[in-house]
């Protein structure tokens, strides 16, 4: 059995590795991918701009049917660049642009990067931060929630 809520997180973060100016987006921002706490990252020695960090989150109330419950997994996918306070805006802004477009949902279709069990993704308002009190970088947090269908075991499988 495959546990959905690791292979959403693990398609997530693969999603966003996609971000390069080869498929179109604005940054190269895909190349630095990492999973865990955004101020731990931070905090690395060495740490590398631009930057996603894909964080837990809280998710959103289960839903319950047949057999079954619907999960809402959530992440907090914050990108960040390292640029200062006068020149933070245009940087941040293109950081955005690349994670929105990347995560957008499509109407009416499953995402295909998506694992099958995973019926859908929702994306929060972003939120945008200046470099302020100590960190060199501005960013953008997105809540994101992966809906995920949890099925009951059968028995004899």
């Amino acid at each position: 059995m495959k546990n959905l809520i690791t292979l959403g997180r693990r398609a997530l973060i693969q999603r966003l590795s996609t971000i390069v100016p080869a498929a179109g987006y604005f940054t190269a921002v895909g190349a630095n991918v990492k999973s865990g706490w955004f101020n731990e990252v931070l905090q690395e020695k060495g740490v590398a701009f631009p930057l996603i960090v894909v964080q837990k989150a809280k998710g959103l109330a289960p839903q319950p049917g047949p057999h079954a419950i619907k999960i809402f997994s959530g992440f907090n996918v914050v990108g960040a660049v390292n640029v200062d306070l006068n020149d933070y805006e245009d940087a941040s802004e293109e950081l955005e642009h690349d994670l929105l477009r990347c995560l957008m949902p499509q109407m009416a279709i499953l995402p295909d990067w998506l694992p099958k069990g995973i019926s859908g993704i929702t994306v929060g308002a972003p939120e945008s931060f200046p470099p302020a009190e100590g960190v060199r970088a501005a960013s953008v947090l997105i809540p994101v929630h992966l809906h995920t269908i949890i099925q009951e075991p059968r028995h004899g499988r």
